[in-house]
């Protein structure tokens, strides 16, 4: 190493690059000298997407050779560039933004939680942030989130990004405890979660509404969504009719051992009230799955062995002919607002559409099953369709 002057202050002195193979290191290490005289090698090194750099201490001048440093510092760019940071050994600490995704979602939302809406949560964390996907999660700052919340919230000035407020609040919601499990002391991804001080970007939130969820209006929405279905045909199709005929929410998707000879469903553990409440389907729901099957799921497709209900589904749907603003879980608001309309009374309506009894202390001194007054409520509702939906034709005996 060069013999270097002694200052009042510590200053840096980058390689140059000099000798054979050394180029990728110019202006990326560097020796620290101290007022004291003590020099120290240091690597710096940028993580994808990360405008800010870091630095590492590699050993002091004399315990290593320049080879020795110029190859450690090739490392650490190494290992930057591929995401991992070079300043720990254990790869599972400061990992990856998207591995850290995957692995909350994995452990927490998974693992823990037994969410329904876990794959979920990975997209709303992944799809806003791909450039921070092979970014170590711990260099990920206050500042950076900010920004990229009002970014999704208010659009891109060149029109390349629209502006998407509610999208931008769920962002909130899912980055929030994200990053409060990374910080957790057990977990010691990072030290502190970023999202300390920070609020949620958009406070003007209304309640949805949408006028073909009730009265007269609803009525033709279901028309129109029965014909639809007729459109779509096949799984889709069947899938759609069965959303309006139970009410049920668009991902509990039913399997055929969960369903007995007299089609009464019994759902597994769900994400709602840590279960799904055993309903009996109506006999125009039996018309439309017929036949029945013995084992796998009612709604069969390529996602796991199951249709894919996500937002591509409900663009089908609009073309087909649905409303501009339709939703899937729009068909749980036609059918509880309809059944209501119908007078079946709010808690048989609980009952069918998993909701937390209003009844107070007293449901728990009721062990009555209800399974009559079930079945003649989803009678009642499938007759009401059938009525809407018998002028079209053949469609209502399939």
């Amino acid at each position: 190493m060069l013999k270097l002057p002694i200052r009042t202050r510590q200053y840096m002195v980058w390689d140059g690059g000099n000798g054979r193979g050394a180029g990728e290191c110019a202006q990326a290490l560097g020796v620290l000298v101290s007022p004291g005289g003590v020099r120290s090698c240091r690597s710096t090194f940028y993580f994808p997407g990360s405008p800010k750099g870091y630095s590492r201490h590699l050993g002091r001048v004399g315990e290593m050779t320049l080879a020795e440093a110029r190859e450690l510092c090739r490392q650490d760019r190494g290992k930057a560039r591929k995401g991992e940071d070079p300043r720990t050994a254990d790869p599972s600490k400061f990992g990856s933004y998207k591995a850290c995704v995957d692995d909350y979602v994995n452990r927490v939302q998974i693992g823990q939680h037994k969410n329904a809406t876990a794959e979920a949560a990975r997209r709303v964390l992944l799809a806003d942030c791909e450039d921070w996907w092979g970014r170590p999660i711990a260099t990920i700052r206050n500042t950076e989130i900010q920004t990229r919340l009002e970014l999704v919230r208010d659009g891109s000035p060149n029109g390349e990004y629209k502006p998407r407020p509610y999208l931008a609040n769920l962002l909130y919601a899912r980055m929030q405890p994200f990053f409060d499990w990374c910080a957790k002391p057990q977990i010691g991804k990072i030290k502190l979660s970023p999202m300390l001080g920070l609020d949620k970007p958009f406070s003007d939130v209304k309640r949805r509404e949408c006028d073909w969820f009730k009265g007269p209006v609803a009525d033709q929405a279901i028309k129109t969504l029965w014909t639809v279905a007729d459109l779509l045909g096949g799984v889709e199709g069947q899938y759609l009719k069965v959303l309006l005929l139970t009410g049920k929410r668009k991902t509990a998707l039913a399997q055929w051992h969960q369903i007995d000879d007299s089609f009464f469903w019994d759902a597994p553990p769900g994400r709602k009230n840590k279960r799904l409440h055993p309903v009996p389907l109506s006999g125009l729901a039996q018309r439309i799955l017929h036949p029945r099957q013995q084992s796998g799921f009612v709604f069969p497709g390529e996602h796991a062995g199951r249709i894919k209900v996500d937002y591509s589904l409900t663009k089908r749907i609009i073309e087909a002919g649905a409303m501009d603003d339709f939703f899937l879980h729009g068909c749980r608001h036609i059918a509880e607002t309809k059944m209501a309309e119908l007078k079946i009374p709010a808690h048989i309506r609980d009952l069918l559409f998993d909701h937390v009894s209003g009844r107070g202390s007293g449901k728990n001194y009721d062990h009555h099953e209800y399974e009559d007054e079930m079945r003649a409520a989803v009678e009642q509702w499938a007759d009401h369709i059938a009525g809407l939906v018998q002028p079209q034709g053949a469609a209502l005996l399939r």
